[in-house]
């Protein structure tokens, strides 16, 4: 393989960093993912996935089977990978791959922790009204990107119909009365699998019962 990856330095503070297997797991399969869309074996595997299984990964790192479930399982209920197992092999998806491995995540500074450091070091305008509105707009910028990427990651789950990732997404990406957190946002853990499950099993007995009630009505 060839090229390279872009890994910026505040991954010392992502929440897994210190858990080392984890670390060198995410970090292998942001390496082996796809940079361009690729056909294998009559399958697409898109750019930001990679096709694998727990046994080569224990072969490649030199880590336990065990160590490699772990790991994924951690990345997975934590949102930055998605999983699809057959009896032959593992798809993994980065979520946001396509975000942190471009040129603009470096202009623009997408990553949250990257435009709070900016406001920091960068804002030394001269007067309070210049520096009032810089803050204002860097934060409806930041609104914004935090918005797409929690798009993105909902939309992912193509096993749900569009009306059911429409209305989970609209839900939770509500703002709160300042504009500035969306309501997924609220909790410190927020694992969108689990709750597009739940999502989901609220809405079907909404359907029946108003299926019922306009079979009802036409009687």
């Amino acid at each position: 393989m060839i090229g390279f990856v872009l890994l910026h330095r505040e991954i010392m503070d992502w929440e897994w960093y210190q858990s080392p297997e984890t670390t060198r797991v995410f970090i292998h399969l942001i390496l082996r993912a796809n940079y361009l869309n690729k056909k294998w074996q009559g399958i697409e595997i898109k750019r930001g996935q990679l096709v694998t299984s727990n046994k080569h990964l224990s072969t490649e790192l030199s880590l336990s089977i065990q160590q490699i479930r772990t790991a994924l399982k951690k990345l997975e209920s934590s949102g930055y990978i998605t999983r699809h197992t057959t009896n032959k092999f593992t798809l993994i998806t980065l979520i946001g791959y396509s975000d942190r491995q471009s040129s603009n995540a470096v202009i623009n500074n997408q990553n949250k922790t990257l435009i709070t450091n900016r406001k920091h070091t960068s804002n030394n305008e001269s007067t309070t009204t210049k520096k009032s509105n810089n803050k204002k707009k860097l934060n409806n910028e930041t609104i914004e990107q935090r918005k797409e990427n929690f798009k993105k990651q909902v939309f992912e789950h193509s096993n749900y119909s569009n009306n059911i990732l429409s209305s989970f997404f609209n839900y939770w990406s509500e703002l709160n009365s300042k504009k500035g957190k969306m309501r997924c946002e609220k909790d410190d853990f927020f694992d969108i699998k689990l709750r597009l499950e739940k999502w989901q099993s609220n809405e079907k007995p909404t359907t029946f019962n108003n299926q019922k009630n306009n079979t009802t009505s036409n009687r």
